[in-house]
């Protein structure tokens, strides 16, 4: 057992061991214990692009987003959704990329990028992959010289069709609403980056071991009520703290269990929805690197 800490909590950690890895937003930054909560406070981010698989309009897409826009949208100065549909040519049974397109495709998107951006002053949210298309969704500071841009950003690409798009969403709610993964969707990404770390570090993720995980409520009340539960649920109570805010009332629970995907993101789920049902917010768990 490699006594490395690893966790993906949000609000600052209090632990007995020196070294830990924080995940902000799914970037990883190996810190000191006294630099923990000032990173936490101040580093933002505008570019943090994840990927994810869910289901639109009952066919399964993917998704691949820049979460890092959540915290300033809606951007004020880019009001107008603009969007490119762009058709494989040899799509998958499933709708999906083919390996070998994705070269050219990602051609395609930097040329669109940068003659949007040029032409209309629009940055890219997002794309979807399904039903053998990939949607490109652009805001920009206005729908003016759209055509004009994606003809020419395809211009060096006569094989593939394309429709174009644009309308008004000031209030960003493609994003928000399409784009923007759900609760669930969000903590599996999240889950995903902190696997990665310990994949990296060597561990062995069907070992069991004990997962820490954090949540907070607002009144003493609700967090006795959820202590109740998560004990009926097979956790151990590891701590209580007061923090200051809204949600002030902290509890820390463990289980032992193995961190391969499909089960930590049950675990998470699971706990996601109790917190919830007491009006806390989930923030995260924390497991030791097991290597053997």
């Amino acid at each position: 057992i490699t006594w490395e800490l690893i966790a993906s909590r949000r609000r600052p950690a209090f632990s007995s061991h020196l070294i830990s890895t924080v995940i902000i937003w799914g970037r990883f930054v190996p810190v000191g214990l006294g630099l923990k909560s000032n990173l936490l406070r101040c580093m933002t981010m505008t570019e943090n692009w994840r990927s994810y698989f869910c289901n639109v309009n009952d066919s399964l897409a993917s998704i691949f987003v820049n979460l890092g826009l959540r915290n300033d949208v809606p951007i004020l100065s880019k009001p107008w959704l603009l969007w490119v549909w762009l058709y494989f040519q040899s799509p998958r049974a499933d709708g999906l990329s083919e390996t070998k397109e994705a070269p050219e495709i990602f051609k395609i998107e930097d040329a669109l990028t940068q003659q949007l951006s040029r032409s209309c002053g629009a940055i890219l949210s997002g794309r979807i992959t399904t039903e053998g298309r990939r949607e490109f969704y652009f805001y920009g500071e206005t729908r003016i010289g759209l055509s004009e841009a994606v003809a020419t950003a395809l211009a060096d690409f006569p094989g593939y069709r394309f429709d174009i798009g644009e309308q008004e969403d000031s209030l960003w709610e493609q994003y928000l609403n399409v784009l923007y993964p759900s609760a669930e969707d969000l903590e599996r990404i999240k889950n995903r980056d902190l696997l990665d770390v310990l994949e990296e570090k060597g561990d062995v993720l069907t070992a069991a071991r004990e997962v820490e995980h954090w949540m907070y409520f607002p009144t003493e009340a609700s967090r006795a009520s959820f202590r109740k539960a998560a004990v009926e649920a097979g956790f151990r109570i590891a701590s209580d703290s007061k923090v200051a805010g809204a949600l002030s009332f902290g509890i820390s629970i463990v289980r032992t269990q193995a961190v391969e995907q499909a089960i930590i993101d049950a675990t998470v789920i699971e706990l996601l929805n109790l917190t919830r049902q007491f009006r806390g917010e989930y923030d995260g768990w924390e497991t030791p690197v097991i290597t053997q």
